[in-house]
């Protein structure tokens, strides 16, 4: 049974950029020195009408498709996870296909919605594929474009970033991936999302039509805080390994912060994670990606073989995911 090994990756950023200062100067609001200095966000990039979710999935996917030095219709899977989907139906991963030219040979493609845990989850349900001899080469691609739906008039609305990551997974005679582990608790539901769904037409405070991102109650920093080293433990105990053995974490890019205090509750050093929001923002579904994408252009992977890697992602709803690979 093969093993699924990361092969590459690609990422892909729109070209327009809002700074804080900016930011504040067009919404009379101010964020700073908060953002910068406990999110680590100091500007966001914004998409123009062309650069849709799934233009920046494809554009990151055939990054990732020139590192790995394969073409378009070597892919055997590709899946996209997203919170800001390019319609309700049909699924954003169609028209992904369609910008990457795999019409004619009409390779296999769907999207996956664990909002902004969507990154360990996806690499998850690919190494399964992969596992099961199904596929050779599967993509995995977040994408976000939550800057489309923002009204520009709350403080909260600067966190927000939109950009791509992809990543490329094939089989390997050895791991690999080894395990998840994830967990939800669906009475957050209510707290934050954009309500627009037949199931939410009625919902007291959301206008008939609503398609703007709305925070009803905010998330405590400690739902991170306090899930991801659980989550962690629990995935190091199912795969009977020790904490010692790992060589980097991953994290949802939200709070830069939150990162340094679960990195100091597992008694390891910052070396092992990786930021990326002080170069991006909070790109959601993507984050993880662009910093492991961004982690091996920075030379940060080398020397790690044999080490864990993990993929601790966390989204509203909410959705906790943590995903290890020796890589």
């Amino acid at each position: 049974m093969p093993f699924a090994r990361i092969l590459s990756t690609g990422i892909y950023v729109p070209k327009k950029v809002m700074t804080n200062e900016e930011f504040e100067k067009l919404t009379h609001m101010k964020i700073d020195p908060h953002y910068s200095q406990v999110l680590g966000i100091n500007h966001r990039h914004i998409s123009s009408e062309k650069e849709t979710p799934a233009y920046m999935a494809a554009e990151a996917g055939k990054m990732a498709l020139k590192r790995a030095g394969l073409k378009p219709e070597d892919l055997d899977l590709i899946i996209v996870g997203t919170d800001t989907p390019e319609a309700i139906t049909p699924p954003t991963a169609s028209k992904v296909q369609h910008f990457l030219g795999l019409n004619e040979k009409e390779v296999p493609a769907f999207d996956v919605n664990a909002s902004c845990a969507n990154g360990a989850l996806l690499l998850d349900i690919a190494s399964r594929y992969i596992a099961m001899g199904d596929f050779r080469y599967v993509m995995v691609i977040g994408t976000y474009g939550m800057t489309k739906f923002l009204s520009w008039k709350y403080p909260w609305e600067a966190l927000f970033s939109d950009g791509a990551g992809a990543v490329i997974l094939t089989g390997s005679d050895s791991p690999g991936y080894l395990g998840s582990v994830m967990r939800t608790d669906g009475s957050w539901w209510y707290n934050w999302g954009i309500y627009m769904g037949t199931g939410t037409m009625n919902l007291d405070g959301i206008e008939k039509g609503f398609h703007k991102l709305d925070l009803r109650a905010p998330y405590p920093s400690t739902v991170n805080e306090e899930g991801w080293p659980m989550l962690i433990e629990k995935l190091l105990n199912k795969l009977n390994v020790s904490k010692e053995e790992i060589g980097m974490i991953f994290f949802t890019q939200v709070r830069r912060k939150s990162i340094h205090v679960v990195m100091e509750k597992l008694g390891l050093p910052l070396e092992k994670t990786h930021t990326v929001m002080e170069k991006y923002g909070y790109t959601g579904s993507a984050c993880v990606y662009m910093a492991l994408h961004d982690a091996i252009e920075e030379g940060k992977m080398e020397g790690l073989e044999e080490k864990l890697v993990l993929f601790v992602t966390s989204g509203v709803g909410y959705q906790q995911v943590a995903t290890a690979f020796r890589w």
